[in-house]
């Protein structure tokens, strides 16, 4: 079992930011493809939570909230980027709000002076340790997942074709509204005007 590292904060011009690297076992595109994958697959819906995505340079940007547990409501939305590259998966968090300001509004997270105040220290191990634990989902999920993109000049186009993969469905597409079975045959409806039908793993038909 990976063991969960620490990432501290640290300040860059004025703002805390968290950043490291991952090493990885596997190809840069594996390492792209499931970090993607996985960054669809935390938002509602679609693609919500991507705000950027480079192929050809293998980086992306996403909205990044950290909930307690039991809590529907982010107690910190944040921003990720990563970077891929031989291997390495690059990240760096920055532009932390924090929920809990005047009248439940987010508020600035570079504001807070642990050296002076104990309770802003306490947010900000709070923070350290929610961040530490989603980014140890994500590193799972790109070692555990078993990515399957045979096509990746039609994800990168967004061209949906039979045969094609779940895994690439969801990269094209994003999260889908609703999923349904009977068994055989799997509806991924994205919305009233987008269907895919997958069976045996694969695309059988779609509705665009």
């Amino acid at each position: 079992m990976m063991a969960q590292k620490q990432y501290a904060t640290t300040i860059v011009d004025k703002k805390r930011i968290v950043t490291g690297i991952e090493e990885f076992s596997l190809s840069s595109q594996t390492i792209f493809g499931n970090a993607l994958l996985w960054a669809i697959n935390e938002g509602p819906q679609g693609k919500e939570e991507i705000v950027d995505v480079d192929y050809g340079k293998e980086r992306l940007s996403m909205v990044y909230n950290l909930k307690r547990d039991g809590e529907d409501n982010p107690a910190y939305v944040c921003r990720l980027q990563v970077q891929v590259t031989e291997g390495q998966l690059v990240f760096t968090i920055k532009d932390v709000k924090m929920h809990g300001g005047l009248m439940g509004m987010f508020s600035n997270f570079d504001k807070l002076n642990p050296e002076k105040k104990t309770k802003h220290a306490d947010v900000i191990r709070e923070f350290e340790r929610l961040n530490d634990q989603k980014l140890y989902n994500l590193f799972s999920f790109i070692r555990e997942h078993r990515l399957q993109v045979p096509n990746w000049d039609n994800v990168r186009s967004g061209s949906l074709q039979r045969g094609m993969t779940e895994d690439e469905v969801l990269l094209i597409y994003g999260k889908p509204a609703s999923i349904q079975s009977d068994g055989t045959t799997t509806q991924y409806m994205f919305s009233s005007f987008v269907r895919v039908f997958i069976e045996n793993g694969k695309v059988k038909s779609f509705v665009n």
